[in-house]
């Protein structure tokens, strides 16, 4: 169980440093909205690196996620797309 979870961990951050060079982010026409063409674990690893070192997604139990995330939400100045697609993510992981 252990190897496994380990193995999911480095599965993810895999993911999401494979995910800095794809993707992109977009503009809507006309409305000046962001919307966002980037995978979960891209928007992750973009938005959580910028202030510290990205935590293994398993670290932290799908409670303890809700509050990071939320937190985090106001902090990186995330849409609700982004968070909802980053909260799904890490809970995915554990």
């Amino acid at each position: 169980m252990k190897i496994e979870k380990k193995l999911l961990n480095a599965v993810a951050l895999l993911l999401a440093l494979a995910g800095l060079s794809f993707g992109g982010c977009a503009t809507s026409e006309g409305t000046g909205a962001k919307t966002s063409s980037k995978g979960a674990a891209q928007l992750w690893s973009e938005n959580c690196i910028r202030c510290h070192n990205l935590r293994p997604p398993g670290e932290f139990s799908d409670s303890q996620w809700d509050v990071i995330a939320q937190h985090m939400r106001i902090r990186a100045n995330l849409t609700a797309e982004e968070y909802r697609q980053i909260l799904v993510f890490l809970k995915a992981s554990n």
